[in-house]
């Protein structure tokens, strides 16, 4: 996803993805092709806390 911002690429591992794409806009979603609003960081992304 080029528009996701570098500091949190851990949000689109397997291990976050299910929890991350809940957060996205579902129409975004639908769209065969396009820009993807970037959500609010998630919460409970341990490695990403300890890392920053």
């Amino acid at each position: 996803m080029p528009y996701w911002p570098r500091d949190r690429f851990l949000e689109l591992a397997p291990a976050y993805w299910a929890q991350t794409r809940a957060y996205l806009d579902p129409t975004e979603l639908e769209a065969e092709l396009g820009f993807v609003t970037v959500p609010p960081a998630l919460a409970c992304a341990p490695e990403q806390s300890a890392a920053s």
